[in-house]
């Protein structure tokens, strides 16, 4: 009997087994590392239990529209070593955030950029270290990554996307830790330095993981993505220390720039059809990268900005025919113009437009002084005739004007053995010091405090190291040296400690204690090239310099003071 029951049973397991099986339409509201994982996930948030469950971290819902009553709500950021930070323009707490209207929210935060981008949404925040970290980067990274340069309409851009897409949100947050610890380290202390937080680089390698496994959707979003996260990338790298790396994600961003450059000619992926707003992102993300590409010729001899550019950028200057259209367009003539004066001076070999024969150095410098004539008589002239220059939020008139004397400067004396020519320009080191003092005042009021900050544009330091080295008064030299010790800045790879090291080194190889003139100082005692590598893990500049006239390559190291 039990066997005829086995038999009866197992046929009526088999039975069913043969039953057609019924199919379910696919859910596509679960996680994305559900979907991955090919199981079914229970959509919690901000993040499901069954990642928690097995101790995975849940990667969102991607474009899944959020329950209709959530919300946001951001904690304000507490730590007491960072608060002091807060003079920043008021670090202010984080406001409960309603997310069931997300564009309509956004809407007033950069119309043109928002509109017609496809289904963006907020991110839900995942503890209260990310909320920190987003409030920090909202109220004071964002604020000074473009000092020099602000544009409104690219902060609101940069929390926008920070808050939307899941690689820019991961790079924001690295890059706001490694702010703040920049910001709460004791500058004055580098023997007893805390060990080195982990908690920027996890979120790093984070943002490149989710960068790399991005789904392959329309190239022209994937782009700005990337470009966007390129650009946060080059500035946690330069606030790492890491400057190789920021370099290379710099010469990154500009090659895919450049290949943007050549979309867009040939109409391959730019048309009508495509959202505006994503090509505004693109052309701001861009005009970031290329503005830092075209500043890197101050720090690096052999680096060379993007030809293309450069030569779009030349024509628009030489056909504006008496008038810039805005602060912005000025600035980068300026910058185009600085960077071939530097890299005239580092390689005396120019970026010429191809199928052309370089001209002689000789030649190049006198087109470069009528073009920073050209220049200057331009900007004098928009400044008087534009009324809205006293609103500037920051002295970017008086910035402009430094870093056009100083270039100046450099190319009048430009030539070897000519040392002795700079004290000619007496009055002009005299005129940047006065600006770069007013600028570095302006920079504590924007600041509100004199504790470190960092940016990854290029704004007084180079220009006052210049004078510190070059400008033979003692009293000019030390004046630039008193602005470079009153506060720490970070400018992309330019520090002001360790430029004022090299500095103070200078002065006392060349006057060694006992000059009180600048005549006093021989052409044979003056110092020509002087180049430096910072090793951070050491704290110490590696110095290697020559002397006019003189055979022979010095090198030393200094400990950063």
């Amino acid at each position: 009997m039990d066997k005829m029951k086995n038999e009866n049973t197992k046929a009526e397991s088999l039975a069913w087994r043969r039953k057609p099986r019924k199919f379910a339409p696919k859910s596509r509201l679960g996680c994305k590392t559900c979907k991955i994982r090919r199981i079914k996930c229970d959509l919690a948030r901000p993040s499901c239990l069954k990642c928690r469950s097995t101790g995975r971290t849940c990667d969102g819902y991607g474009e899944t529209p959020l329950a209709p009553n959530t919300e946001l709500e951001s904690s304000h950021y507490h730590n007491d070593k960072a608060s002091s930070t807060e003079n920043c323009d008021s670090y202010r707490p984080c406001a409960i955030t309603d997310i069931r209207q997300p564009r309509q929210r956004h809407s007033q935060y950069n119309g043109h950029i928002l509109h017609d981008l496809g289904p963006f949404m907020i991110l839900p925040v995942a503890g209260t270290a990310q909320t920190e970290a987003m409030c920090f980067f909202e109220y004071i990274s964002i604020k000074n990554l473009n000092e020099y340069s602000p544009s409104e309409p690219w902060r609101k851009t940069l929390m926008f996307f920070s808050q939307t897409v899941p690689s820019v949100r991961y790079a924001a947050i690295a890059l706001a830790l490694i702010h703040r610890n920049y910001l709460a380290r004791d500058s004055s202390d580098h023997v007893n330095q805390p060990p080195p937080d982990k908690a920027p680089l996890f979120y790093y390698n984070r943002a490149i993981q989710l960068l790399l496994n991005q789904e392959i959707g329309d190239s022209v979003e994937t782009t700005a993505i990337t470009l966007l996260v390129c650009y946060l990338f080059t500035c946690f790298d330069h606030l790492a220390g890491n400057y190789v790396q920021a370099m290379k994600h710099l010469r990154g961003g500009v090659e895919l720039s450049r290949s943007i450059d050549k979309a867009m000619l040939n109409g391959d992926e730019y048309d009508d059809a495509k959202p505006s707003g994503v090509k505004t992102l693109i052309c701001q993300v861009t005009s970031q990268i290329r503005r830092l590409d075209m500043q890197a010729v101050t720090f690096l001899v052999d680096w060379t900005p993007t030809d293309n550019f450069q030569e779009q950028l030349m024509s628009q200057f030489l056909s504006s025919r008496g008038a810039f259209r805005s602060f912005g367009h000025a600035a980068d003539c300026l910058h185009l113009l600085v960077a071939q004066v530097m890299r005239l001076r580092n390689t005396v070999q120019h970026i010429y437009p191809a199928g052309k024969p370089p001209p002689s150095p000789l030649s190049l410098k006198d087109i470069l002084l009528g073009q920073l004539e050209t220049w200057s008589g331009l900007f004098e002239h928009m400044i008087q005739q534009d009324s809205a220059c006293g609103s500037e939020p920051f002295p970017r008139i008086s910035l402009l004007r430094l870093q056009h004397t100083i270039a100046w400067t450099l190319l009048q004396s430009y030539g070897p053995g000519r040392e002795m020519d700079y004290d000619n320009f007496l009055p002009q080191f005299q005129q940047c010091v006065a600006l770069a003092g007013e600028i570095a005042f302006a920079h504590e009021r924007y600041t509100g405090s004199l504790k470190p900050t960092f940016t990854p544009e290029i704004g007084i330091i180079p220009v006052l190291y210049i004078i510190g080295v070059k400008c033979r008064h003692p009293a000019v030299r030390r004046e630039a040296l008193s602005i470079l010790r009153r506060q720490p800045i970070r400018e992309a790879v330019w520090n002001s400690v360790s430029a004022a090291t090299v500095v103070e080194r200078v002065i006392d190889i060349e006057e060694g204690g006992t000059i009180r003139s600048m005549e006093q100082i021989a052409m044979s005692q003056r110092i020509e090239d002087m180049t430096w590598i910072h090793v951070v893990c050491a704290n110490r500049l590696d110095i290697s310099y020559t002397f006019c006239g003189r055979e022979g390559l010095h090198t030393e190291f200094l400990m950063i003071k």
